[in-house]
C-alpha cells in the first residue's frame, strides 16, 4: 500500500510537472505571436532562451516541495531538484542539520537517500500507464571525500538502457537495471558515487475501469 502511494505522489508531481511545460509551451506561442506582429521573428532558440529561466524554476520548486513534505522518509532534509529532463537528474543536499553527521560533515545516509530519490524520479518520467513500481536490491557505494557543506547527485539515463528497460518491462510486466550516481560538493568537485540495481515491476491500468 505504501509502494502504490508513493507512486500515486510521484506521478502527481510529474502531471504537474507536465502541466506547467504546456503552460510553458502556451507562453511561448503567445510571445511568439506578439513579436511576429511587430515584425520580429526570432529562432526557436533564441525564442526558448528568453523563458529558459521560468519553466525550470517553477517545474523543478513543485517537485522539490513535495520532496520535502509529502515524502515521509525524506521529509525535512530540504532535497531541491536543480536539473531534470529525459536524461539527467540532479538534486541538492542542503547542509542541513539533519543531513549531517555529529562532525558536521555530510551524513552518508542523507546522500544515500537523495540518491534512490534521484533515480526514481528520473525513471518516473518514463513510467507506462499504470501502477510502475521501483525498488532497491542492491547498493554499492564509493565516498572518497566527506564534505561538510552543500552536496548535489547526478544520474544520466542513456537512451539505449531506458529503451531496453522499458520494452522488458512491456514484455514481462517486470525487469531490472543499475543505475550510477555521482556526488559533488559544493565546488562541482566529485566526493564519491553510488551504484543502485533497481528492479521494476508494472500492473498496466485497467481499460474502461472507473474511478
Amino acid at each position: 500500500m505504501n509502494q502504490q502511494w508513493l507512486t500515486i505522489l510521484m506521478s502527481k508531481g510529474i502531471e504537474l510537472e507536465q502541466n506547467l511545460r504546456q503552460q510553458l509551451q502556451q507562453a511561448k506561442d503567445g510571445l511568439k505571436a506578439q513579436l511576429e506582429d511587430r515584425g520580429i521573428r526570432l529562432s526557436a532558440a533564441d525564442l526558448a532562451a528568453l523563458l529558459e529561466e521560468v519553466s525550470p524554476k517553477a517545474s523543478h520548486a513543485a517537485l522539490s516541495y513535495a520532496l520535502d513534505i509529502v515524502r515521509p522518509f525524506s521529509a525535512g532534509m530540504g532535497l531541491r531538484i536543480s536539473r531534470l529532463g529525459d536524461t539527467l537528474v540532479e538534486i541538492v543536499i542542503p547542509a542541513r542539520t539533519r543531513n549531517l553527521n555529529d562532525v558536521k560533515q555530510m551524513h552518508e545516509g542523507a546522500l544515500v537517500t537523495a540518491a534512490i530519490e534521484a533515480a526514481k524520479i528520473l525513471w518516473m518520467r518514463h513510467a507506462p500507464l499504470g501502477n510502475f513500481d521501483i525498488t532497491v536490491s542492491r547498493i554499492e557505494s564509493d565516498f572518497f571525500k566527506t564534505p561538510s557543506g552543500e552536496c548535489r547527485v547526478r544520474m544520466e539515463l542513456p537512451e539505449t538502457t531506458r529503451e531496453v528497460v522499458l520494452a522488458e518491462v512491456r514484455d514481462n510486466r517486470e525487469a531490472e537495471a543499475a543505475a550510477e550516481l555521482q556526488f559533488f560538493d559544493e565546488h562541482d568537485q566529485a566526493v564519491g558515487s553510488l551504484q543502485l540495481q533497481l528492479k521494476f515491476k508494472h500492473t498496466p491500468a485497467l481499460a474502461g475501469s472507473a474511478e
